[in-house]
């Protein structure tokens, strides 16, 4: 009888009995008393210079020859101090266990995760070393033969990319080398988009909100893009109009692709299809900045349909078209409101307003998505079709030292260019921003493979895996379908937003004229809805509960700034963290405070801040200065939506 390997399992069926039960172990008569042959793996079990096992595979160490558990103790050390700040750990497989079971004894706080692909591998382990520490260990958890989309997800749950450990020795990985190696790739592409996103949201979330604030009451007066949800008739494609250099192969056919499928246009390429003379059936604009807006500045498609958010530059309201839905809000103060009055309809941000469009095409129920001027990538070393806003912007800008064509050389051999493949395998210049929405696409894909075929219409574009090659006579040579477009497009109710509401400020505010002509915007007032809305109500109530609520919020965090500017001040600091604990438990059960951490400094501007303060001797009045200095945040954050609001 193996010792180890029964102590081993019992804990481990203690601990994790659903897993157990994956393989057949529910109660102690089914663990045999050795590993069965099937759960070994193809490993040579050899002794160590300390009488330790270690373990050899395709001719290499998995652990040192002399002193495995030394090095284990070391690696351990290693990873705790590879970032600034660790609070968890993943294995990517762990030989027999020793640099997990070192971590778990060193750092007992710390979350563990071990991912292993293969169980055999596993198993093994626990027939070999003792691994009480780990099963128990307050915060272990195992994945066990995962998809590498759940693990990125188990680890961005636990304690997040920034704050995890990732701890791989090659030789014990090399079993299933694919699979780790998709997992780090996946993990670098989540670690590049969660900075991005951290970047993105310091830079414009005040824009963000002066935006929501200025659009909050057409939240109560459109529909949203869930009166399509799962409507679009099976046999009836989406093909999507995206602004890249090959839209212009597709241009001359859009007016036969229009009656045989539904057209979604991005908003970078709705002035190529004006000018081709085709109005799409819905044209998507997402991004809240205004040079999105500029895109369709000036521009009119009557018989659009256009599709945007709550945080769009204010002007994009006043786009003359059929009618303007709105998607769920991506950001806290949007969401709140939706909350009181119902959901607009979720639709995925990748990051480009692409990815939303293939997420609406997807959302509608098309069962077939062709895509044209997806590229990706720079085919034929062209940025974007000729005569889109940012080619005529290139120009606009163009002088005699600084031309149009050194403009769009720097563009593309600036950095992070690399060289990728197309279609047909032909080298084609991209950068890592659109490798990462290729893998979000291909991801979609992937996910949704047994539901949608997903299509490109040119085989000069960055080649997305799952995404198939198809000419434009597929669908060309298929029957018109007006009739069915007619009644998918028509038969939804919802009054919308068809025209411009009222007169308002060249940023979209509530205008006034003033003496000169011109008109001044008031950044606080909210416009009431309409009276026509059926959420009236609902909005009227949901913005009285907001302010009430931020204004409580408000008053929370200025009696924390006051208890702990006194206990800075006084001989015993200590005498405040009782009360101090109370105001921090009322905030962080707050409901607004989500929607104040949209201007809420990120991590590391406040990290920033933190080191900025004087430094003091006492500990206690250190965490003090510290707490000080979140709840000033905190008020200035509150304070910009009181503004805003009124």
């Amino acid at each position: 009888m193996n010792s180890i390997w029964n102590k081993n399992l019992r804990l481990f069926m203690g601990r994790f009995p659903n897993l157990a039960k994956m393989f057949s172990l529910q109660s102690e008569a089914d663990i045999p008393d050795d590993i069965p042959d099937h759960l070994i793996a193809p490993i040579e079990i050899l002794p160590s210079k300390s009488n330790c096992p270690t373990a050899k595979e395709g001719g290499k160490f998995l652990h040192s020859a002399y002193n495995p558990l030394r090095e284990a103790e070391q690696a351990a050390k290693t990873a705790k101090s590879s970032l600034t700040e660790v609070y968890s750990a993943a294995f990517f497989s762990c030989g027999l266990g020793y640099a997990p079971i070192s971590y778990a004894n060193l750092y007992p706080n710390d979350t563990i995760i071990i991912v292993e692909s293969d169980p055999r591998y596993f198993f093994t382990a626990l027939s070999l070393v003792d691994w009480e520490p780990l099963f128990k260990h307050a915060n272990f958890i195992i994945a066990l033969g995962t998809g590498i989309d759940s693990v990125v997800s188990l680890i961005e749950h636990t304690a997040g990319l920034k704050h995890t450990a990732i701890c791989e020795n090659a030789a014990q990985s090399q079993h299933a080398a694919d699979y780790f190696q998709a997992l780090r790739s996946l993990i670098e592409r989540n670690k590049r988009k969660v900075e991005i996103n951290a970047s993105t949201l310091e830079k414009f979330s005040k824009l963000w909100l002066k935006n929501t604030c200025r659009n909050l009451h057409f939240l109560a007066e459109t529909d949203g893009v869930n009166i399509y949800k799962d409507s679009c008739p099976k046999d009836l494609p989406c093909v999507i109009l995206a602004a890249g250099p090959t839209l212009e192969e597709a241009l001359p056919h859009l007016a036969e692709l229009k009656k045989r499928s539904i057209l979604i246009a991005v908003d970078t390429a709705l002035r190529a299809c004006l000018r081709a003379g085709v109005e799409p059936d819905f044209v998507i604009l997402a991004d809240p900045q205004y040079y999105a807006y500029r895109h369709i500045a000036g521009l009119k498609s009557p018989s659009s349909i256009l599709i945007t958010e709550s945080a769009a530059y204010p002007a994009v309201f006043r786009f003359e078209c059929k009618k303007i839905v709105m998607c769920a809000s991506l950001f806290p103060l949007g969401q709140y409101i939706e909350k009181q009055i119902g959901s607009k309809g979720e639709l995925v941000a990748g990051g480009s307003v692409s990815t939303t469009a293939w997420d609406f095409a997807r959302f509608i129920g098309a069962k077939e998505i062709f895509c044209a001027g997806l590229d990706l990538g720079y085919p034929g070393f062209q940025t974007h079709i000729k005569g889109s806003t940012f080619e005529e912007a290139i120009h606009t800008k163009s002088t005699r030292l600084l031309t149009a064509e050194k403009q769009g050389s720097q563009i593309l051999f600036g950095a992070g260019m690399s060289q990728e493949s197309d279609y047909e395998g032909r080298p084609i210049l991209t950068d890592s921003k659109m490798k990462m929405f290729a893998w979000w696409f291909e991801s979609k894909q992937e996910e949704f493979k047994d539901s949608i075929k997903s299509y490109t219409l040119s085989n000069k574009s960055l080649k997305i895996p799952g995404f198939q090659i198809a000419s434009m006579d597929t669908i060309l040579s298929r029957p018109e379908k007006s009739e069915q477009k007619k009644e998918f497009l028509n038969s939804k109710g919802g009054t919308g937003v068809n025209t411009p509401v009222e007169r308002v400020g060249s940023d979209g505010g509530a205008g006034k004229t003033c003496e000169t002509g011109f008109e001044r915007v008031s950044a606080k007032a909210v416009p009431e809805p309409r009276k026509t809305s059926t959420s009236n109500s609902f909005f009227t109530t949901a913005l009285s509960n907001l302010k009430s609520g931020l204004e409580e919020l408000y008053a929370t965090a200025k009696k924390g700034f006051r208890l702990a500017d006194d206990g800075i001040k006084s001989a015993v600091p200590q005498k405040a963290l009782p009360e101090l604990e109370k105001i921090d438990a009322k905030i962080l059960h707050s409901e607004y405070k989500e929607i104040a951490s949209l201007v809420f400094p990120s991590e590391k501007r406040l990290s920033e801040l933190f080191q900025n303060l004087p430094p003091l001797a006492d500990e206690i009045k250190s965490s003090l200065q510290k707490s000080r200095l979140i709840y000033k945040e905190l008020m200035n954050s509150v304070a910009q939506y009181q503004n805003l609001l009124g």
